[in-house]
């Protein structure tokens, strides 16, 4: 007597399934009710919790949350978070199958896939390279999806976690372009980027606090033209520089407890600071060129091959010399930090964890007792990593025409 598929043990069938793409059990549950039943359970979800460990993607139970702890066992929604998984691949894959409002609910699975990424013991990665990270660049790497823009989906929250997605992954044909390069430049150079409201660094111009990654991604694409030469004219291949997605994996030495050591942001060691800036009779002639209050600025001169921005790397030791309580995050404390650079200039800052889940860097520097400049930044990627921090630099003065630009630092070595 022949075997049929209702006689197999429900055990084997399960086994079964875990072999198939998760569409292709969606299809097997529509099969017959049985199968249904066994697929769609009304509370026990131990399929898809095996079926979602079977993908190509990180195990959300070793990733860490906003506050740098493990995610309770009974928050993650295994059958949930895979479904949305693979409705933003198929999305991804044809930006056209992409439904009238559902482009934000994509992006944010896609923030939400990078932000759980698990952390690295060492920054070689290794074995423990995330692969969160690995599978979001081999699908946003061509940046079509990213560059992907129906009418009507331009909304605050798209504009900012498309952004928000550009500044981790890195660079894609569309920032290679001498106009992407431009407006860049455009953008972080001019002065109603920097105000009060904005801290005068990459936050909202709302005084909000929140940070602005339209801002991030354009001092992003300004210091990466200086880590690796792209031309337009020339076919495009992913450049893994340094800040970019694979460098943005948390970096928790193997045994290490965040919660019992001081130095939990990992801000010991030898750092790299690297900053830009134009002539100043640059800078003043480009803002004067704004078509009005709101009006864009004439970015020609970028465009011109004899314009020259100025590129430095400073090394700088940093040490902790003080921390404190920090009410809205109670386990991880403000950090105070201290650098020297050379011929006498210091740097003197802070690290904290803004209400986003971020670590924000703050500090100043100077020389002979007299602070000079403020910067301001943003750890891009989870704690400790290999990334570094993207920010802005200004005077302390904040006075009219002062000059601005971006900045990158990144840890070489730890102490």
């Amino acid at each position: 007597m022949p075997i049929t598929l209702a006689q197999i043990p429900p055990e084997i069938i399960e086994q079964i399934l875990l072999f198939l793409d998760p569409l292709d059990v969606a299809t097997v549950s529509q099969t017959c009710k049985s199968f249904y039943n066994l697929i769609y359970p009304a509370q026990d979800h131990h399929l898809w919790r095996a079926l979602y460990l079977a993908q190509p993607f990180d195990d959300p139970r070793r990733a860490l949350n906003r506050y740098l702890h493990r995610f309770p066992l009974e928050t993650i929604g295994w059958k949930d978070t895979l479904q949305a998984i693979i409705r933003a691949r198929t999305v991804l894959l044809d930006p056209s199958k992409c439904r009238p409002g559902e482009l934000e609910v994509v992006l944010r699975t896609l923030v939400r896939m990078l932000r759980c990424a698990t952390p690295a013991t060492s920054s070689t990665g290794g074995n423990t390279a995330s692969e969160n990270l690995i599978w979001l660049v081999a699908m946003l790497r061509d940046g079509v999806f990213l560059a992907y823009d129906p009418p009507g989906s331009s909304t605050a929250a798209v504009v900012q976690m498309r952004a928000y997605l550009l500044v981790h992954l890195g660079l894609t044909p569309c920032d290679i372009t001498n106009a992407s390069k431009a407006a860049a430049l455009g953008f972080v150079y001019d002065f109603r980027n920097y105000s009060y409201e904005s801290s005068f660094g990459p936050y909202m111009p709302d005084g909000s606090g929140h940070i602005n990654w339209v801002h991030l991604h354009a001092i992003h694409r300004a210091v990466a033209t200086h880590l690796v030469d792209l031309n337009e004219d020339e076919p495009f291949v992913f450049p893994l520089i340094p800040i970019s997605m694979p460098y943005c994996q948390s970096v928790i030495p193997s045994g290490m407890d965040l919660s019992m050591v001081l130095d939990w942001a990992g801000v010991e060691g030898l750092w790299h600071c690297s900053f830009s800036f134009i002539d100043h009779r640059d800078l003043i002639q480009l803002n004067d060129s704004r078509a009005g209050e709101r009006g864009p600025l004439d970015t020609t001169m970028f465009r011109d091959p004899a314009f020259r921005e100025t590129f430095r790397v400073l090394p700088v030791h940093f040490r902790i010399i003080g921390a404190e309580k920090d009410p809205d995050c109670p386990t991880r404390p403000r950090l105070m930090f201290a650098g020297e650079v050379r011929d006498g200039q210091t740097m003197v800052g802070r690290v904290e964890m803004t209400q986003e889940g971020h670590l924000c860097w703050k500090w100043v520097c100077g020389e002979a007792g007299q602070t000079l400049w403020s910067c301001d930044g943003i750890q891009i990627g989870g704690v400790r990593s290999s990334y570094g921090i993207l920010g802005a630099w200004t005077t302390v003065f904040h006075e009219l025409h002062d000059p601005v630009g971006p900045l990158w630092m990144h840890k070489v070595k730890s102490t």
